[in-house]
């Protein structure tokens, strides 16, 4: 490991993945990036990699004359498991997934749009430093971090912000995006659609009635994309095992079940994750406040999110840095230079892009188990370590994911 003279948590890390406590992405396992080149190869997009997995997966997706993925935001596997009601997803759970890291749904649906892993594509957390502005944004939102200004009149492109083009764009057989109608506009949902309008659905209950009606009216093979939100909400707000988290996997079950009886063996139905959810109580909760002494170290906030932060830190304050950090929650989270993050291939197996180091900084701290940190000069880094269930991390709650294949 790089870093000689210096404390490294690497080693401990790697005890971790050791012990199973945490997982270490690992692109030999089935993962989320599989189901992107499969849903790409099996549309008839060339020239993609896949793995023995995913070419196993694209050649049943293109079995039948229609694809539809449901992308479950926050459903994770442990979740599923533990909802026996939810009968038709549990029955067709054809393999346990990793999903990407960090665990958080900006980056995974950017490796689902694009089939990268994070080291390539870029998109780096929640909040993704954009070098542009000298700072980090809301990236899904395409909004500054610190005032919610957009990024577009801040001069930034959407090819600047989403530096790897999306695979939806070369896809051959016509596609239908399926989004919140809040969101189906958004310059991230065109990225992802690669340029086209998402069709918005007003609420969970009107996904039934568009579905159908986009297999129904097609006269040809089709691919379907349907994000649906509501489990990750009720998640962050109530917690993974409440009412509004239950119902919603219910929901979801339900759905699959009438569209199965309603579109019979012309359609292949796919349902998977891009991360699990994690309660945290509320002494997990932490916050880097100025008596620390690393808010004056800092070129600017840190990106990521409250369970992996990435830091940018002034010239010649490495070293004041890290024995802050370590000082004050070295007992809660890892910290590593992006020299060790890069080498053990935590953003997938390749080296960082030009674009993802830069964007990574400096440091990464990632939490030992289920600790959050804020900080506390951003009113949204406060607001968003009070929410009652997590992601981004490493534990198997957050990195497993289900395929459920019908």
């Amino acid at each position: 490991m790089s870093g000689v003279g210096r404390m490294s948590d690497a080693p401990e890390l790697l005890a971790a993945f050791e012990a199973g406590t945490l997982l270490r992405p690992d692109p030999a396992l089935p993962n989320l990036v599989d189901v992107s080149r499969a849903v790409a190869a099996a549309g008839g997009v060339t020239n993609v990699d896949l793995s023995p997995f995913a070419s196993e997966l694209a050649a049943s997706f293109a079995e039948r004359e229609h694809l539809v993925l449901i992308l479950t935001d926050g459903l994770g596997l442990e979740m599923l498991d533990r909802e026996s009601a939810a009968r038709t997803l549990r029955d067709n759970v054809r393999s346990e997934l990793r999903t990407v890291f960090p665990s958080s749904t900006a980056v995974a649906l950017t490796s689902l749009a694009t089939g990268e892993w994070p080291a390539t594509h870029a998109v780096t957390g929640w909040w993704t430093h954009i070098h542009e502005i000298g700072g980090p944004a809301t990236i899904l939102q395409y909004r500054r971090r610190s005032d919610d200004r957009s990024l577009a009149d801040l001069g930034v492109t959407p090819e600047a912000a989403f530096p790897v083009p999306s695979l939806m764009a070369r896809l051959r057989r016509p596609s239908h995006v399926l989004m919140p109608r809040n969101v189906a506009g958004s310059v991230y949902s065109r990225y992802w659609t690669g340029g086209e309008a998402a069709t918005g659905y007003p609420s969970m209950a009107g996904t039934y009635g568009a579905i159908m009606q986009a297999v129904m009216g097609a006269d040809e093979p089709t691919f379907i994309y349907v994000y649906v939100p509501h489990i990750d909400n009720e998640a962050h707000h109530s917690g993974p095992e409440s009412i509004g988290a239950r119902a919603g996997i219910v929901a979801i079950d339900r759905l699959v079940a009438d569209l199965h009886a309603g579109l019979g063996r012309s359609t292949t139905l796919v349902v998977t994750a891009d991360h699990g959810h994690l309660a945290v109580s509320p002494d997990d909760r932490f916050m880097i406040r100025d008596a620390t002494g690393i808010p004056a170290l800092l070129a600017s906030p840190p990106s990521g999110d409250a369970r992996v932060l990435e830091f940018h830190v002034r010239s010649g304050e490495h070293a004041h840095f890290e024995e802050r950090f370590r000082t004050s929650f070295g007992d809660r989270f890892f910290l590593l230079t992006t020299d060790e993050v890069e080498e053990l291939r935590l953003l997938g197996p390749g080296p960082l892009s030009p674009d993802t180091r830069q964007r990574l900084g400096d440091f990464m701290a990632i939490s030992r188990g289920d600790a959050v940190l804020g900080f506390y000069p951003s009113q949204a880094a406060r607001q968003g370590v009070r929410q009652r269930s997590h992601h981004a991390g490493l534990t198997p709650t957050e990195m497993l994911v289900p395929l459920v294949v019908a």
